[in-house]
């Protein structure tokens, strides 16, 4: 009964915390913090084993500046532990309700959550919501990635209720259909807010420019899961007449930032996720620097994620959103770490670098893109153009890749009629085949 009480409590201080100050935010994270660490080393094997290696104990973490004392773990280290040494003590895994965690390297964990801790971070997301203007009475329309539902899935209820018809205010599409079937769902259902992956909602967006949803809806544009580039933001703007916004989370985590409703940077969700951008030692970048994503989930106690490398890199914002809201920012997420080029000279290129260097200097031809890096001295670009290109546009591109890549380095490019989403249903702009060197532990130095 104090557990649920608990967790009642949380609640109701988080859908409060859009009105509070930032000082209260920081006191409420940093307590959640001291909690969450001394409740993994008390409870779970792994960390009590981890912290114990590295000479670090609990009573050390008072807040975020702290932090940086604890290593950090990685996906690949974190799996190689059994389930029973990962859950706190005295749980049954089988009783907690699973989430898959991202599959972008392939191997895809479970993550697990009690019902309470599920409701509390669902809060995030409302709280997003509600910035942007929508409401539960508003409609709204997710172009979503059908998955298999599990017996204990927290989300099974809510599909069946859609699926019924019982919850007239929301529908799910598939990702799967195409964007003609999907757009003939946004004119039949006419909703107020329209969801989905960056790359598909510039497709829907394309169909429905054509033939506009009558009388207009729509208020808002919400993406995620993919990086939203420029290009893509400018093309479903200016599309559906409508404002684009991003949101930034992980099946690890939920919502970890959403964009500011005024158009700014992401707001960082304090109160339920710690989001650390760190450079190559594990220590905080300073503001508009680019570092690695490392967060800590502050209601997970059924499964702790203490300091776990999630793959992303990101820019480190503001300490507070210039809005006025009480909330840390990030500037942009930039993608995988997983992703990266290394290259035979030693150096690792983002291909996020590489493809804004190339894009950037002549956009306009380029429809889509995508970059591969097969071997370690080979990456090629396959590109769908909007109109055939010149032979001297393409001599000057490969030319810049080359050099951009450097010496020893094939560059190829290739023109293609399109390129398919994964199984996931996601795009992905870059790939890189060559096996990462991402992996292990992050010792602090």
């Amino acid at each position: 009964m104090s557990s649920a009480i608990a967790h009642l409590r949380k609640a109701w201080a988080i859908r409060g915390h859009g009105r509070a100050t930032r000082a209260e935010i920081v006191n409420f994270r940093d307590r959640q913090l001291r909690a969450s660490v001394r409740h993994a080393y008390r409870t779970v094997p792994y960390y009590r084993a981890l912290y114990d290696e590295y000479g670090v104990h609990p009573d050390s973490i008072r807040g975020a500046g702290d932090m940086p004392l604890l290593p950090a773990v990685t996906k690949t280290h974190f799996r190689e532990k059994p389930e029973t040494e990962r859950v706190a003590a005295g749980l049954d895994p089988e009783m907690l309700i699973p989430a898959a965690s991202s599959g972008s390297s392939g191997r895809p964990f479970m993550i697990r959550r009690s019902w309470m801790e599920h409701n509390v971070l669902y809060l995030a997301r409302i709280r997003a919501l509600r910035s942007y203007g929508i409401r539960r009475s508003d409609r709204a329309l997710n172009i979503l990635n059908p998955k298999h539902v599990h017996a204990r899935d927290n989300k099974i209820l809510g599909r069946a209720l859609v699926k019924l018809g019982l919850l007239p205010n929301q529908r799910r599409v598939s990702i799967h259909l195409d964007p003609e079937s999907i757009a003939t769902e946004v004119r039949a259902f006419r909703p107020a807010m329209l969801s989905g992956y960056p790359n598909m909602l510039a497709r829907v967006s394309e169909v429905l420019q054509r033939e506009p949803v009558s009388p207009p809806s729509i208020r808002v544009a919400l993406v995620g899961a993919e990086s939203l580039t420029p290009e893509l933001r400018r093309k479903i703007e200016g599309r559906l007449g409508v404002p684009v916004r991003d949101q930034y989370g992980s099946n690890e985590c939920n919502l970890m930032a959403w964009e500011c409703a005024e158009g700014g940077p992401l707001h960082t969700s304090d109160d339920t996720v710690l989001v650390e951008v760190v450079d190559a030692h594990g220590v905080p970048v300073a503001p508009g620097e680019r570092g690695e994503v490392i967060v800590t989930a502050l209601h997970s106690f059924a499964m702790p994620l203490i300091r776990f490398r999630i793959g992303d890199l990101a820019v480190q914002g503001a300490a507070q959103c210039e809005c006025g809201a009480p909330f840390a920012t990030i500037r942009s997420v930039q993608g995988r770490m997983l992703d990266m080029f290394p290259l035979p000279d030693g150096r690792v290129i983002h291909p996020y670098y590489l493809s804004e260097s190339l894009i950037m200097d002549d956009p306009d031809w380029i429809e889509n893109f995508q970059l591969t890096q097969e071997r370690i001295d080979h990456v090629t670009m396959r590109i769908v153009p909007r109109a055939e290109p010149s032979l001297e546009r393409l001599a000057a591109l490969r030319a810049h890749g080359a050099e951009l890549l450097g010496a020893g380095v094939e560059f190829d490019l290739v023109i293609v009629s399109g390129i398919p989403s994964e199984v996931s249903g996601k795009y992905r702009p870059a790939r890189s085949f060559v096996t990462s060197s991402y992996d292990g532990v992050t010792v602090p130095s």
